[in-house]
């Protein structure tokens, strides 16, 4: 009772405080019209419908924000989701709610408030109208709110029902009484108390919902004013100027909160504009507000707008300060009480602004009098230098301090001025000149010296500076004259004191002499100046220029003011003191200022002299920091006249600068000096030195030790004097530093690449400037497409170096200069042309077997003397490529700007080019275009081709736009005969790469183009004609370029019948030449479709039965053998019905060429390649298989077929093993043989393959197919061969061991760090392959072996420790020792398929599948080597891993494993008491045994990471056996699984084998006949007469039964036996 009586008293003491405000008696609801107060009736909530929305509402009447918050965004989600406008009882209960909420505390409370009325306005559409006078000024104060998020929610809602200003603007305009009735109210009648409960809300929150509610409100009053007319102002005048002449509107200008203050202020300012009028009415209130209270009030965070309007205020109305100014306290007290307190924090043009004030301050305000000019002046210096003025704003405050000085002086009379001056402006300078502590309350900012100047400007300073100019000087003299010597601890403090002692004076004095009132005391300025150089010169010379303090003060006099003492005695000694003394002290500490002293006599005769025995002095000391200190202060002084050239002509100076700059590249001195050098005003180097320095730095640029430092030195020469560089590159010695820099930035050092990349691009910058310095970018461009030396730079610098060179739209005339030289490409690219082919490429080129044709006198050693670049490129690749680089960028080098004769020649080298590499990157050293051969430099050669290929095609379509039908001597056809004709006129290696480039561009063009059929016919004559003519090298070019148009041509059906007539009476012996040129061309023709269909069949008889003997001549050639089974793989299906001899004759002969074949490569160099022969005759072989596998194959065919299986086996085996010499990852030829190969020998029965050990060394041949041929032979040999082993190994009761070849194959284990710089995006290093490989051909011998040979299998690998290196591979490739294992959930890992993925995705899963292979065969291995392993990552994640991945297949082979087994001896033994259940869900395996109606059982349960954690065994049920050995049969079958391999059967079998063992022989128990007692027993007791057994149990019963203890059988007395 007490508590809610004291509740309810409270409740009353807050209402009489709420409402009673303003001394209003009315009750509490009936005080204000306002919606704002909390004590509010609560809105009407029964017209509401939805329940959930009342709820919502309410909830807004809770104290927690967060609560209200809540509720807001439920009320916004409802309000979106209706489907109808929002119901007449929401709208209203919201309209009335909504003020008090948009005033909350809680900002997401306001945010949310102002959202979801602009949604409500917006559903509710045209009837929010009449709502609006009570909503629309808490919604228009929301854009005032402090917080900028509130701000923003309240644009987004205002623009959801206002789409445009315009009509925000008439919302300002339609309701501005409701809204100068809500702001009334709310300055008027409400404060802190009434917004917010005392009781639940602190008092900081309610202060700062108070000052968040006023501030906006007149900010909203501000925004009126300032956004409407006045005619639209004039309707409601009588309300403003009752709201304006409000007392408690202005005392808003004091109040404590600054967001009330600046609003304050603003709206005065808008009045001052807008409504000058009420603020007249209103002065006396005013000055109160702002002069009589505001002057002396905290104005911090409001400072800059108050002045601001107090100086509107007072330029308005100046009689706020005088007549309307009414306060007890003067208002010039007030002003002073306003300055000291500085400005409060405010920005710097506070202080421009109260300048502003001042200036219009009534006169009768500001003093009259020096003493209260001094008083006023105090006081604003005090606010200054207050602790809490910003350091920033010292430099405008002390300007407006000193602007106000001079607006008070000229108040004062003349008398009156000089004690204000001492006392107020005088200290300034004392301080400047001469800081000390006690006084520092006057220094200004050390680079704020304008403001001595305004300090001197001041009127009548030049009577108070020239009465205490003597003593300055004076004191200048006597602080030299006491500085420190050099063996005092201060003598660098002491010297600099004095160096900025005499700085400023000579500043202050240079100031002073530049002002116009000053010019009278030149005479003072001069006698102070006299007097302190001659005091300074006696210093320096008598301490021997160590106080260089004094050497500072005359140098800076000299510097500023020289003319204060020429033709002076003055000057008289200064110059005798030029001339003997600086000499000898040029070297001592004042070395810099003595500098000074000798270039400020740069005029007088005595200059050059004393300048040479200066420099002289200083190179004849010893290297030391002095030395260079003086040194440089010599050369680089800013004094240095222009015209200055003494330094170039001095040979002992040149000397010593080309000595430290041979130091400094060599490391052992920097750069510093030698770069401030560089920047000296005056020219130090000459001609000569420059030169030498710069080719010294050439030549270092290729030593890698001191590349580095000259680098720096070449940087540095860029940014101190680039004129210098340039120079020296408008030299012929220009062009080597160019290349030097190139080639260094492609050094293999990142430090040297990127350093030398940088200079040249600061070098080409300087280049694009002058054209005379391009010349040496042309000669180095030349140079390096000449000359390919492992010096040359890269062609694709040498791209960019021209691209540099040329500027957009540039002309032929210009762009030519980058492009090579005819002759000098001609001649790179001759030898090449003039090599013969090699003859595989007769599988791969254009033109087939021409290759065998083509004769060579040039020897093989002109191709590899050529000279090449660092990358192995001949000139002749490197200028193609550069050219094809050129064209590829068409708005530089547009191929429509070379002149036509060059383009022909252009598109003949480029198109010749990629013939030669097209040979060299199918067959490496095919023709030595490059020399070096790897990925790199095929992945460059391709892109090469890439690129040529696009300048080809744009050629071939410009020439295909002047081709005409109507003109015959302009056509394609034309064009292309008449660039054969000329082409193919003899067998030389020059005339076959002619004739094949011009028959693929020929094909090309066709491509492009299109053809004509009116120009059949007349090709077809040509043809007749070249075979009449019988140039064999330009019918193969016609017949390969004019393919297309020539198919199924009656001329070549004739020329195809003619050539087979013709070998068929043609003797191979005596004419082998026209043999082989005829079978080339026939081979030329019937690879057109239909063509051979063409042939008579008898005469294709007589032919094939001609030449098939032809096989099986020795003194037959490989090209003709070659090229004569291609025709027959041909031609033979055409006769497949044909019986006889013939077929079993070439099938011998087949397997005799491969059996005979020694080496793929051994005459390669030669014409007489077996790779071309082996190739044919496979895909022969291939045709004659697919002759045996139709629906009626031919008898023959068939039986010869059978009967050659063994030896074409045996010579398929043959050439397996003689494929391994050479690699084929760049040799095609031969990768199509080892590719066809592999096919046949995938389909070769297992039944010819023998003595298939003999191919455990290819696994580790250098090539893919054949590689993976041996292995799946082998794969498919050895399961077969595992049946026999396991026989043999019982039978002959010996240890079976895996293959030494097999397993000299995975004693080297690979590491990923050899393995570093492999390619693996390309394909998988054949090495690593062979290994993997390898290891899957151990698990097929371990798969398929009995159990006996497994685990001799499984020692065996462990004696020879092979597992460690696999597994440690596998997870570090895999990630695992990185603490990043790869994801294999997408890879079936119980299997491996090759060539699937790609290659880096495929090793993933063949290591997977190994690893998966690991746990399933070898798991004891596996799981040794994890318990061992030194890797914590590989431990800590190999684990998981293992569980996600590896460890379910695993556990599903193991289950199903035993699954199998237990149904085998189910079927073995139907009757046997033991059985296995499986339960796969739970990987668990029950053991049962059967004993007398009672079952012995344990269950093996298995862990998620199964086989590397271990298994668990528990027994469920124990019968028969004590618990000592039934413990001892869990931990055995528990050790089958750990130690024994981890078989679950033989787990299984050693505990069925124990059950079996303490069974065997036991016989049942005399008494209850069985043989467990009830007591789960064995009988153990033993009668020792009759030797029967019983219970323990049974036989205790029985003595209990029958009263005696006599055996129940023989009735003797039973003793236990």
């Amino acid at each position: 009772m007490k508590r809610s009586a004291k509740a309810q008293a409270s409740s009353a003491r807050a209402a009489t405080s709420t409402f009673g405000a303003f001394g209003s008696p009315t009750p509490a609801f009936g005080a204000s019209s306002s919606p704002l107060p909390y004590v509010s009736e609560p809105p009407d909530l029964s017209a509401i419908s939805d329940a959930n929305v009342v709820v919502y509402f309410r909830n807004l009447s809770k104290k927690d924000s967060t609560t209200k918050a809540k509720a807001l965004e439920d009320i916004q989600a409802h309000v979106a989701s209706l489907q109808e406008p929002v119901e007449e009882g929401l709208l209203e209960a919201w309209i009335r709610i909504y003020p008090r909420t948009s005033i909350d505390n809680a900002k997401a409370v306001r945010q949310n408030a102002h959202l979801v009325h602009g949604q409500i306005a917006v559903s509710a559409g045209k009837r929010i109208a009449k709502h609006m006078p009570k909503s629309v000024t808490a919604w228009l104060c929301g854009l005032y709110d402090s917080d900028r998020s509130v701000v923003e929610a309240t644009q987004t809602s205002l623009r959801h029902v206002f789409a445009t200003p315009e009509k925000i603007q008439n919302i300002r305009r339609a309701y501005q009484q409701p809204i100068l009735e809500y702001c009334r109210d709310a300055i008027d009648k409400e404060s802190a108390t009434t917004l917010s409960d005392e009781r639940t809300v602190s008092k900081d929150d309610a202060e700062a919902k108070y000052s968040r509610v006023i501030s906006a409100c007149i900010s909203l009053l501000a925004s009126l004013l300032a956004n409407l007319q006045p005619e639209e102002l004039s309707r409601f005048q009588a309300d403003y100027e009752s709201l304006f002449g409000d007392k408690k509107l202005w005392a808003f200008a004091s109040y404590n909160d600054a967001s009330i203050r600046r609003s304050t202020h603003r709206l005065l300012k808008t009045c001052l504009a807008k409504e000058d009028a009420a603020v007249r009415e209103n002065l006396q209130s005013l000055s109160k507000a702002y002069l009589a209270e505001a002057l002396n009030s905290d104005q911090t965070g409001s400072i800059y707008d108050y002045v601001e309007a107090l100086t509107l205020l007072t330029s308005a109305h100046p009689s706020v300060w005088t007549e309307q100014y009414t306060s007890k306290t003067a208002v010039d007290r007030r002003l002073r009480q306003f300055l000291k307190k500085g400005s409060q924090l405010g920005p710097r043009d506070f202080w421009a602004r109260l300048t502003e004030l001042f200036k219009i301050i009534p006169k009768e305000v500001l003093p009259q009098s020096d003493t209260g000019a001094v008083e006023l002046l105090s006081a604003l210096h005090g606010g200054i230098v207050r602790p809490d003025e910003p350091k920033y704003n010292h430099e405008v405050a002390f300007h407006a301090y000193l602007n106000i000085v001079g607006l008070l002086g000229q108040r004062l009379k003349d008398l009156e001025k000089p004690k204000l001056l001492e006392e107020m402006v005088l200290p300034i300078i004392t301080q400047y000149l001469r800081p000390s502590l006690e006084t520092s309350h006057w220094a200004i900012p050390s680079n704020a010296t304008a403001l001595i100047a305004k300090a001197l400007q001041i009127e009548g300073m030049e009577a108070t500076l020239g009465e205490r100019w003597p003593t300055f000087a004076q004191q200048l003299v006597d602080n030299i004259k006491t500085s420190a010597p050099e063996q005092s601890k201060d003598y660098e403090k002491s010297q600099t004191s004095v160096v900025q002692h005499a700085t400023r004076f000579e500043t202050l004095q240079d100031q002073a002499l530049k002002t116009e009132a000053f010019a009278t005391l030149q005479p003072v300025f001069a006698q102070a100046s006299a007097l302190v150089v001659a005091e300074a010169l006696e210093v320096v010379k008598n301490r021997n220029g160590k106080p260089y303090g004094a050497s500072c003060a005359i140098a800076a006099l000299l510097q500023r003011n020289p003319s204060l003492i020429s033709a002076t005695q003055t000057e008289q000694h200064l110059e005798l003191f030029i001339q003997h003394d600086l000499p000898t002290l040029i070297l001592s500490p004042s070395s810099s200022y003595l500098t000074d002293i000798l270039y400020s006599g740069s005029s007088s005769p005595i200059f050059k002299d004393a300048w040479s025995a200066s420099l002289k002095s200083v190179l004849k000391e010893t290297d030391s920091p002095t030395k260079t200190k003086a040194l440089e202060a010599l050369l680089t002084s800013s004094r240095i006249p222009a015209a200055f050239d003494l330094a170039t002509s001095d040979p002992e100076l040149q000397n010593y600068v080309m000595t430290s700059v041979r130091e400094a590249v060599e490391g052992s001195a920097e750069w510093d000096s030698f770069s401030r050098m560089l920047q000296s005003p005056a020219k130090i180097l000459s001609p000569e030195t420059t030169d030498k320095i710069l080719a010294y730095m050439t030549e270092t640029l290729s030593i890698s030790e001191k590349a580095p430092y000259s680098l720096q030195g070449l940087r540095q020469i860029v940014r101190s004097n680039p004129s210098m560089l340039r120079e020296f590159l408008a030299r012929p010695q220009g062009s080597n530093l160019l290349q030097g820099l190139l080639v260094a930035s492609e050094s293999p050092s990142d430090e040297v690449a990127q350093g030398a990349t940088a200079v040249n691009a600061s070098i080409q910058t300087l280049l694009s400037s002058g054209t005379d310095s391009k010349q040496s970018i042309y000669d180095l461009i030349h140079q390096g497409l000449r000359d390919a030396t492992p010096k040359s730079v890269s062609v694709e610098t040498l791209v960019d170096l021209a691209k540099q060179s040329v500027k957009a739209g540039s002309d032929w005339s210009e762009i030519s200069k980058v492009f090579p030289n005819i002759e000098e490409w001609n001649a790179a690219l001759e030898p090449f042309l003039d090599a013969a082919p090699k003859s595989s490429l007769a599988i791969t080129n254009p033109l087939g077997g021409a290759v065998y044709l083509a004769k060579s006198e040039q020897s093989p050693s002109t191709i590899r003397a050529l000279p090449r670049d660092a990358d192995g490129y001949s000139a002749a690749y490197r200028i193609t490529q550069y050219v094809t680089k050129l064209f590829k960028n068409p708005d530089l080098f547009s191929t429509d700007m070379v002149p036509a004769e060059l383009r022909t020649i252009y598109l003949h080298n480029v198109a010749v080019a990629i013939q030669l590499a097209d040979d060299n990157l199918g067959l490496a050293g095919a023709n030595g275009l490059w020399a070096h051969y790897d990925s790199e430099v095929e992945a460059d050669a391709m892109a090469f081709m890439s690129d040529a290929q696009p300048f080809v095609t744009h050629e071939l379509q410009r020439l295909a736009a002047t081709w005409s039908e109507a003109n015959a001597n302009s056509s394609l056809l034309s064009w292309g005969t008449e660039m054969l004709s000329a082409a193919g006129t003899n067998f030389s290696s020059r005339s076959y790469y002619e004739v094949r480039t011009y028959s693929v561009l020929i094909a090309d063009a066709i491509e492009a183009a299109g053809w004509k059929n009116s120009q059949t016919a007349q090709l077809q004559d040509t043809l007749k004609a070249m075979r009449k003519s019988r140039n064999v090298f330009q019918i193969l070019g016609i017949l390969n370029g004019f393919r297309e148009p020539l198919a199924a041509s009656k001329t070549c059906e004739r020329m195809c019948n003619e050539i087979i007539a013709d070998l068929t009476g043609l003797d191979i012996q005596q004419k082998s030449s026209e043999a082989l040129q005829q079978i080339i061309l026939l081979n030329a023709i019937i690879s057109q479709e239909s063509i051979v269909d063409s042939i008579a069949k008898q005469r294709l008889i007589f032919f094939v039965k001609h030449v098939v003997p032809w096989l099986q001549e020795k003194d037959v050639a490989r090209p003709a053998k070659a090229e004569l089974c291609r025709a027959l793989t041909v031609l033979l299906p055409l006769m497949s019905d044909l019986y006889g001899e013939h077929w079993g004759d070439i099938l011998n002969s087949l397997s005799s060429i491969w059996t005979a074949t020694k080496e793929l490569e051994a005459n390669e160099s030669g014409m007489d390649s077996a790779i071309p022969l082996v190739h044919a005759s496979l895909k022969l072989y291939a045709q004659l298989r697919k002759l045996t596998q139709v629906e009626e194959p031919n008898d023959d065919l068939t039986d010869a077929w059978k009967e050659t299986e063994q030896p074409v086996a045996d010579g398929l085996i043959n050439l397996l093993k003689h494929s391994q010499h050479f690699p084929d990852e760049f040799h095609q030829p031969l990768k199509m043989v080892n590719d066809v190969l592999a096919r046949q020998l995938a389909t070769v029965s297992l039944k010819n393959l023998e003595s298939t050990e003999e191919l455990f060394p290819l696994l580790y041949v250098e090539s893919q197919p054949v590689q993976q041929t041996a292995f799946e032979i082998l794969h498919k040999q050895i399961p077969a061969a595992q049946e026999q082993i396991s026989i043999n190994s019982a039978l002959e009761k010996s240890t079976a061991r895996l293959p030494e070849e097999l397993l000299s194959l995975i004693i080297d284990a690979p590491t990923v760090m050899a393995l570093a710089e492999a390619n693996f995006e390309r394909s998988v290093p054949l090495s690593l392959r062979g290994y993997l490989l390898s290891w899957l051909l151990v698990f097929d011998h371990l798969e398929h072996a009995s159990f006996k040979v497994k685990n001799d299998y499984v020692e065996h690998i462990r004696e020879g420790e092979y597992l460690p290196g696999l597994l440690n591979f596998t997870f570090d490739f895999l990630g695992h020792t990185h603490n990043k294992p790869v994801d294999v959930s997408k890879l079936d890992i119980t299997r491996y398929e090759a060539d699937v993925e790609p290659p880096k995705r495929d090793l993933q899963w063949l290591l997977t599948h190994l690893y998966f292979l690991c746990l399933r065969h070898i798991p004891s291995l596996t799981k040794s080597w994890f318990i061992s392993c030194k890797s914590r990552a590989t431990v800590v994640t190999l684990e998981p891993w293992t569980e996600k991945y590896i460890s379910p297949p695993v556990i599903v082979a193991a289950l199903d494993s035993v699954t199998t087994w237990s149904e085998e001896q189910s079927a073995a033994e139907p009757d046997s008491p033991f059985s296995i259940k499986v339960t796969p869900r739970a990987r668990e395996i029950t053991a049962s045994y059967l004993v007398d109606e009672l079952t012995m059982s344990m269950r093996i349960a298995l862990p998620e990471a199964f086989p590397l954690a271990n298994a668990h065994i528990e027994g469920i049920n124990r019968v028969a056996v004590n618990d000592t050995k039934w413990q001892s049969w869990l931990r055995t079958s528990l050790g089958a699984i750990t130690i024994f391999n981890g078989s679950l059967i033989d787990a299984l079998t050693t505990f069925k084998r124990n059950v079996d063992g303490a069974l065997k022989g036991q016989s049942e128990c005399a008494i209850c006949y069985s043989i467990v007692g009830s007591d789960r027993k064995l009988p153990d007791k033993r009668c020792s007469t009759c030797k029967n057994l019983f219970h323990g149990g049974c036989l205790f019963k029985w003595f209990k039964s029958s009263s005696t203890s006599s055996c129940p059988l023989c009735r003797n007395p039973f003793n236990y036996g």
